[in-house]
């Protein structure tokens, strides 16, 4: 199982630690893309106008200034350098398979020593331009942007209610039969994904099996702030599922998604093909 995660804009700055060493973050074909990243969010960092090609405020500029020395400033786990809601209720710890998506770094997993910095992937960088787009282009490269799950457009769309008091999940027959329909061959190459990205980080499709989370009230609204605290939640159960079990990183044949899910309230499931949209109702 891969969980896709966004980073935090609050942030912890490492006290010690290592310099950042590009060439050892994972994907080695994304090093040059970060590179120019890094090199322009320097540059940006130095401009009088930083704040507002950042997107920041005058409370957040001393971190911008911090910034200009990025080269030389500590790095720590990333999962220990994001902090804020989504990541005080993951709890990530060390052997948690995530991957993590920013403005700076593209891609990085849990374990990769990163120092702290301010740049959203809203941001558009004199030179680069907007990072949503470069990042879109770049991922495609590393296979993370491959949309292997456009294939089950054609599936049919259910919305099924579930009692987690129950333990059985509607749908279940029919999500298997629409299941044994995908190629084997194609889906053997993919592994299950849990999408926990805000709308900004989604710059690629997870491929194969997914699922991500919506939360909304008992009207139906939906609630952004919340949404992170319980994505977190359900990462944390997610990997303490797949530790308990014994499963082997990637392997999330004896995750039950829904199931865990449901253990954090009521929810409803809307199945399209290979996409799974869980949607918790806060009473």
């Amino acid at each position: 199982m891969h969980i896709l995660l966004p980073p935090s804009e609050g942030k912890t700055t490492p006290v010690d630690g290592p310099v950042l060493d590009l060439d050892g973050l994972p994907y080695p074909e994304l090093t040059a893309a970060r590179q120019q990243v890094l090199e322009a969010l320097i540059a940006v960092s130095n401009r009088d106008d930083a704040g507002e090609i950042l997107g920041v405020g005058g409370r957040i500029m001393p971190e911008v200034v911090a910034q200009r020395d990025i080269l030389s400033a500590h790095c720590a786990p990333a999962r220990e350098v994001y902090t804020g809601v989504l990541y005080e209720a993951a709890q990530l710890r060390s052997g948690d398979d995530v991957l993590i998506f920013s403005g700076l770094f593209g891609v990085t997993t849990g374990e990769d020593l990163i120092p702290a910095y301010r740049l959203s992937m809203n941001v558009s960088l004199p030179g680069i331009g907007s990072l949503k787009a470069f990042w879109r282009r770049e991922l495609a490269q590393t296979g993370l942007g491959d949309s292997n799950c456009r294939q089950a457009d054609s599936g049919t769309r259910r919305r099924d209610a579930w009692n987690p008091a129950s333990g059985n999940r509607p749908g279940d027959a029919e999500m298997q039969s629409e299941t044994n329909k995908v190629n084997t061959a194609e889906t053997s190459m993919t592994q299950t994904g849990v999408d926990m990205r805000s709308g900004a980080y989604r710059v690629t499709a997870p491929r194969g099996d997914w699922w991500d989370l919506r939360v909304v009230d008992s009207r139906g609204k939906v609630i952004t702030h919340a949404a992170k605290h319980y994505r977190g939640l359900l990462a944390r159960a997610l990997l303490d599922a797949e530790r308990a079990q014994g499963s082997v990183p990637g392997d999330a044949a004896l995750i039950d998604v829904a199931q865990v899910a449901g253990a954090l309230g009521r929810i409803e499931i809307m199945h399209d093909g290979l996409r799974h949209h869980v949607t918790l109702i806060l009473e």
